[in-house]
């Protein structure tokens, strides 16, 4: 299983700071937490053209994925994964 952490951001619409998931890949776990947690959860993650928002970063084991195929990430039995939100403004 795959830990998954969650931003108060997130946790304020999905009702929990954490969950676990089976996947292979970062791709796959996002899918599977679009289906548990719905349409709020999804329009956080992706922008309005399906890409990943900007505003997020994924972290495995506190080392940020930066590849250009972010979604194709593998994931391995036990890996903890946080999702962050960059917060801007001034």
């Amino acid at each position: 299983m795959v830990i998954v952490t969650f931003p108060t951001i997130i946790y304020r619409k999905i009702g929990e700071m954490q969950t676990e998931i089976q996947a292979k890949t970062l791709g796959e776990a996002i899918n599977k937490l679009i289906e548990k947690y719905g349409e709020s959860f999804k329009k956080v993650i992706f922008d309005e053209s399906g890409e990943v928002n900007r505003f997020i970063n994924f972290y495995v084991y506190g080392k940020r994925i930066t590849s250009l195929n972010i979604l194709e990430e593998p994931l391995a039995n036990d890996d903890r994964v946080n999702i962050l939100i960059i917060v801007t403004g001034g």
